[in-house]
Order: structure tokens, then C-alpha cells, then sequence
């Protein structure tokens, strides 16, 4: 039943599309992709020298191996996130993957930020160690951590399947984190999508500078990731039905 619901729903959406044909493609893109970013939320929190933990989250009406199947389809990531300039894997392995990212945005004066880093992925079907942890924990013996144990923040209780990366060169000192995938409450057929990073640019480069490109970055991939999964699941259900 829920899924007939988001079939019609997406069918009686793309009906409207066509009665606005007149419109800008481009600029009807750029405004739906904005609206669905500005949806999404990023806590940031202070993290040890020069460092920062950000945290987000999204709904998504789409099954959790939908979103599970796009996200580790890593030859494929640079067709739907937003900002890769370059996206390569670089090795396959068993559960998980090595990939070189070259991330690129405009800034003022038509000039253009680039950050390139070649991430070890690491895939935990049942979640990774200390899932349950829910967070980040910045203290070590009571002391802040320079390095803190990170943790994507979930509502949800249910049982996670998370995607762990750690950058292993590039340019920021530190850049790791994780993307969670829960069964949303809802029914079978929705899930959450978290997502938390520790970041620590090179000693030259002030985290507060590149802070805002960041979050907007990770807003506009969450959106990204929604817009992708859902649609895939709707093609899904078409084809079932056909």
C-alpha cells in the first residue's frame, strides 16, 4: 500500500513537471535541489586543535538496500553526489573499497575551492563497533580529545548498517567518518540516513574558513542521496508492476 502511495505520488509529481515545461530546466533544477538541502540540518560541534564534528540527517522513502546499494555502487557515486569533480575506485575489497575523491565548489569571483582525498571505505552490515554510542565522545580520562571517537545520531533504534571512512591522504590532516542506514519507523519501505564526519584541515588553513563549504556540502549530499534512492525505488515499483 505505501509503496503504490509513492508511485502515485511521484507519477502525479512528474504530470505537474511537464505543465511547467516553459520554465528554465536549470533553474527549476537549481531551486528543487535548494529546497531539499535547506531541509536538511548539520549540528556542528568544536573538536579538539583546529577541528571540527559534524553531524546530519535525512528521511528517506526508499528501503535501506536501495540506499545501501547506491552508496556502496562506488564507480557510480560521481553520477548523483553533487560537487565530485572526480570519483574513482581506486581497489574493490571484500567490505569495502579504496577511492581517490577530488571535491570541487565555486566561490566568489567565479574562483573555485578543491579538496582531494583518497578514502579507505569500510562496510558494516550490522553496524560497526559501539553503534550504540549514538554520538561522538570529545574526552579522553576527562580530558578533551584531539582525536574523538565519532558516531552518527539517530533517533531510531533500530538495527544500523554503517559505511566507515577515513581519509588516507590528501589535503586535510583528518577527514574520517560514517554513513548509518536504519529501517525507518514508519514501515519497511523508509529509512534514515546519518551522517557524521571529524574533519581537520592542514595547519594553514583555519577550519572556520572552509567550515560553511562543508556543511553546505554535506546538505546538498544527504539531499542528493535522497533524491537518487527515491528515485530508484520508484523505477523499482514501476517495473514490478509492468
Amino acid at each position: 500500500m505505501y509503496a503504490e502511495k509513492l508511485l502515485r505520488r511521484n507519477r502525479s509529481f512528474a504530470k505537474k513537471t511537464i505543465k511547467l515545461k516553459d520554465i528554465p530546466r536549470r533553474r527549476g533544477c537549481m531551486r528543487c535541489r535548494a529546497s531539499a538541502a535547506d531541509s536538511v540540518a548539520v549540528a556542528v560541534e568544536p573538536a579538539g586543535s583546529n577541528g571540527r564534528c559534524l553531524y546530519a540527517g535525512v528521511d528517506i522513502s526508499a528501503p535501506v538496500d536501495v540506499i545501501w546499494g547506491a552508496l556502496t555502487d562506488y564507480d557510480g557515486l560521481g553520477d548523483f553526489i553533487p560537487g565530485l569533480a572526480e570519483n574513482r575506485c581506486l581497489e574493490r575489497r571484500e567490505q569495502g573499497a579504496q577511492l581517490l575523491q577530488v571535491g570541487e565548489q565555486e566561490i566568489a569571483f567565479g574562483a573555485k575551492f578543491r579538496a582531494r582525498v583518497v578514502l579507505d571505505i569500510q562496510e558494516f552490515w550490522t553496524g560497526m563497533p559501539g553503534h550504540s554510542s549514538n554520538g561522538s565522545r570529545h574526552t579522553n580520562g576527562g580530558r578533551p580529545s584531539e582525536e574523538p571517537h565519532i558516531q552518527p545520531r539517530s533517533p531510531l533504534r533500530t538495527q544500523p548498517r554503517d559505511i566507515a571512512f577515513s581519509a588516507t591522504e590528501g589535503d586535510f590532516q583528518v577527514f574520517r567518518g560514517v554513513w548509518r542506514i536504519q529501517e525507518g519507523e514508519r514501515n519497511s519501505n523508509s529509512s534514515r540516513l546519518s551522517y557524521a564526519l571529524f574533519v581537520r584541515p592542514q595547519l594553514w588553513l583555519p577550519v572556520r574558513l572552509v567550515q560553511g563549504r562543508i556543511e553546505n556540502e554535506i546538505k546538498n549530499n544527504l539531499a542528493a542521496v535522497q533524491r537518487h534512492t527515491e528515485g530508484l525505488y520508484v523505477r523499482r515499483i514501476a517495473g514490478s508492476r509492468t
